[in-house]
């Protein structure tokens, strides 16, 4: 395992302290005011790292350990045609900062197929075992078709708006020409 990725929920002083020693670790920290005084002093398309020494009392002992924050200000997204600031905590010695958003992005794109594959989730209160494999393939069919034509254009839960509309016009149309 190269690097782990973590939510801006997991930066605390006593998760650093623990995956220093194992793990390398990419951490999106939250803007607190620290952070965002630090990103509103740099310039637009600006990058940087500073070492950030810290304490942290674990059963009565005080211990010290260190992370390196990077910073980067206004880096512009071509998905969404947005400027966004960026601040991450990592134990990594070499750190791309061309690389490292992307990096994380990885995270996201883990936590969206899993919010896909929830929305996508058929209920069957079927006992049925062809019943519910059948369910769950053509919940994975439907899934794939949308990620690899549709996943750029609109959500997931747009897609099967959609495809279910489509669909009720197509019956309809074949209702009204079987009482023609």
């Amino acid at each position: 395992m190269d690097l782990v990725l973590f939510d801006r929920w997991f930066y605390t002083k006593e998760l650093m302290l623990s995956l220093n020693s194992m793990v390398n670790y990419l951490i999106f920290v939250r803007k607190n005011s620290e952070i965002r005084r630090e990103l509103e002093s740099m310039e637009m398309g600006e990058k940087k790292i500073k070492l950030l020494e810290f304490t942290y009392y674990r059963d009565g002992k005080k211990i010290s350990d260190a992370t390196y924050i990077a910073f980067l200000r206004k880096i512009f997204d071509h998905r969404t045609e947005e400027y966004y600031d960026w601040a991450f905590a990592t134990n990594l010695k070499e750190v791309n900062l061309d690389e490292i958003v992307g990096k994380y992005k990885i995270r996201w794109r883990i936590e969206n197929i899993f919010r896909v594959q929830d929305e996508a989730t058929i209920k069957s209160k079927s006992l049925n075992i062809n019943v519910r494999y059948f369910l769950f393939a053509y919940e994975q069919v439907l899934e794939a078709i949308w990620y690899l034509y549709f996943s750029k254009e609109m959500s997931f839960k747009r897609f099967i708006i959609e495809l279910s509309e489509t669909c009720s016009k197509m019956v309809d149309n074949e209702e009204r020409k079987k009482e023609n």
